[in-house]
Formats: C-alpha cells, sequence, structure tokens
C-alpha cells in the first residue's frame, strides 16, 4: 500500500473516533429530559420541560390564533391540557419567553421584554428553580 493511503486511512481512524464521540454526546443531551428552570435557564417558543417520569410537559402552546404556556398530560392520544398560565392575556406571536427571575418569581415576557404573566412568590430565595413534578405541580424552591 502506498504510504499517502496509509496516511490517510489513519487520519480518518482519528476522525471517525471524534465523529462517534460527537455523535454519541449529541444523542446523549437529547435524551436527557430537562425538568427544571432556573435563573440561567428560560424556556422560549418551541421549547418546553418535561418532568422526570415523562408524564407532563410545560410549553407554549396555539390556541387560535395566540400562544399560551400550557402544562399538559404527555403521553395522550388528545393533547389534554391542565393549566394555562396566560388565558387572559395570550400571545400574539411566537418571541415568548418563561423565565424564572432571582426573586423565584416566573415571568412570561413578550416580543418587547414586557411582562404579560406573572406568578407570586411567598418569599423570595437565594437561588430558586422551578421544578415540573411528575404529579402536575410547577414547584418553585431554592437549589438543592
Amino acid at each position: 500500500m502506498p504510504s499517502n493511503l496509509l496516511v490517510f486511512i489513519q487520519s480518518m481512524k482519528g476522525f471517525s473516533i471524534i465523529l462517534l464521540c460527537f455523535f454519541i454526546l449529541s444523542n446523549l443531551a437529547i435524551s436527557i429530559s430537562v425538568d427544571t428552570l432556573n435563573s440561567t435557564h428560560s424556556i422560549r417558543d418551541g421549547e418546553t420541560i418535561v418532568s422526570v417520569g415523562g408524564r407532563f410537559e410545560l410549553g407554549f402552546f396555539t390556541s387560535g390564533s395566540s400562544r399560551k404556556i400550557n402544562l399538559w398530560y404527555r403521553n395522550f392520544s388528545v393533547q389534554t391540557v391542565v393549566w394555562v398560565a396566560n388565558r387572559e392575556e395570550p400571545l400574539k406571536d411566537l418571541s415568548g419567553v418563561l423565565k424564572l427571575t432571582n426573586q423565584g418569581i416566573l415571568v412570561l415576557l413578550n416580543h418587547e421584554g414586557s411582562t404579560v404573566w406573572s406568578s407570586i412568590s411567598s418569599r423570595p430565595g437565594r437561588s430558586p428553580v422551578a421544578q415540573l413534578l411528575n404529579s402536575g405541580n410547577l414547584n418553585v424552591k431554592e437549589e438543592d
């Protein structure tokens, strides 16, 4: 075999290993469900969080010509909504963001960054997280 061909084959082995590692890691990241929000991880339109047991999902949902934050049963054949955050003031486009503030308050922002809906908090947390439980509760608590 010509030496150039051997060098090429050996360099491809290294590339193949890198490609395989990338494939495994990218699929691993996709398969891990995220069940929490914090001050650095928010939900944009098209993204969701899923309870650790996979029973509930929280995200944006189209109702007519508007967008709302909904909590629904995940594995039902017909989407069954359990709770709606911004029923009174739906978003008119796909630019909404659901965030958790440093004070432990959930806020839904529109494309202008204005608050469309917010939760209440009985006390501010130091490092709050909002975790979607497999019971369907969205629990805001201090990070473990």
